[in-house]
């Protein structure tokens, strides 16, 4: 593959865990890939990941979304099986999570395509090293940011710490992506989901899309849910702000 002209990067982080960072990473990946542009994932640190689920987890879906030929040791180069957070999890099994190591192989990958999306772990305030956060990661990569955040309750607080977070390291936001990761089929769940993002419209002086429907059946139909996902209004338009913020 020739070098890209393009060859930028973005950054999706969350306001929490399990706020749907790799389905809105897939989406706008498979989206952009649907343009007829080279796309290239990294899930750079997963952790819970079981030898015998290989195939699910995120960098491995990432990777199956845009049907990427590069190996997943270089999609996800620090994975772990356990279930506890990064810093934790690399001292119990003696190892220590290098951005250093993260840049490089992300260099390695963005020179081969026109837009490399990175997905971060948990939020920006994640201890992966000692000293270092995933604040750090994003710096030493030097991406502009694609928050994903809960419509919900606490959803407003959790997003607001983040972007002013992120804005105390003078990072850019390309925008605020708000996603349902729980049912919204009771009025009260309706009314949480809307009024986070009325709020966060108003406050949060960056774009905010969303929020994105709830989806049931994630786990077992990732790639049609990302289909969907990759074809509606907040999708496109958070695509076109990641090529706008490429200028």
């Amino acid at each position: 593959m020739a070098i890209s002209k393009v060859n930028q990067g973005v950054f999706i982080t969350g306001t929490d865990t399990g706020v749907g960072k790799t389905l809105v990473t897939a989406a706008l990946a498979l989206a952009l890939k649907k343009r007829g542009l080279d796309i290239g994932v990294m899930k750079p640190i997963e952790t819970g990941v079981a030898q015998s689920r290989m195939a699910q987890s995120d960098a491995a879906r990432l990777r199956a979304i845009v049907q990427s030929e590069d190996a997943l040791g270089a999609i996800c180069p620090f994975q772990f099986e356990l279930p506890l957070a990064p810093m934790a999890v690399a001292q119990t099994e003696r190892r220590v999570i290098s951005l250093e190591v993260i840049r490089q192989v992300y260099r390695l990958l963005s020179i081969r395509y026109d837009y490399t999306f990175v997905e971060g772990v948990g939020g920006v305030h994640v201890q992966i090293a000692p000293k270092t956060d995933v604040m750090d990661l994003i710096v030493r990569l030097k991406l502009p940011v694609v928050v994903v955040g809960r419509a919900g309750l606490g959803g407003i607080n959790h997003a607001m710490l983040t972007i002013e977070a992120l804005r105390r390291r003078k990072l850019r936001i390309v925008a605020l992506v708000l996603n349902c990761p729980h049912s919204t089929k009771s009025k009260i769940a309706r009314l949480q989901a809307r009024t986070t993002a009325e709020t966060l419209r108003k406050q949060a002086g960056v774009p905010v899309l969303g929020p994105l429907p709830f989806q049931s059946a994630l786990s077992r139909q990732f790639r049609q849910t990302v289909v969907r996902l990759a074809r509606t209004a907040a999708v496109k338009q958070l695509a076109k702000l990641v090529k706008l913020s490429a200028r």
